[in-house]
């Protein structure tokens, strides 16, 4: 059987202004994106903003994100590894590791 694993992560992301092809509508805490971290392969996080009610296309923010168990995430993510936060197949903002915590793995 391949390892489900999840991360707690707390990250500071960036959203694309929309003239730049990024959201025309800010995000919210329980927002999922699906993320990437330096591969093809797309994985369902849960992002809880940290200092604010909403997070403008264009802004900054400091947010927690709970990935969703996978079975073929890395299980080496760590502080300043980067990520791409994506729509299908569209990139609307990127992302830097501040904290990862692994929560479970079988």
């Amino acid at each position: 059987m391949l390892s489900r694993i999840t991360y707690n992560i707390k990250a500071k992301i960036s959203l694309l202004p929309t003239d730049l092809g990024g959201r025309q509508n800010p995000v919210a805490t329980g927002y999922r994106p699906a993320l990437a971290f330096n591969t093809a392969q797309h994985f369902s996080g849960e992002i809880e903003l940290l200092d604010q009610k909403q997070l403008n296309p264009g802004d900054s923010g400091t947010v927690f994100i709970r990935l969703i168990p996978a079975k073929h995430i890395r299980k080496n993510l760590k502080s300043n590894d980067a990520f791409t936060l994506n729509e299908g197949s569209k990139a609307i903002g990127s992302g830097i590791i501040v904290s990862a915590e692994i929560v479970s793995s079988e």
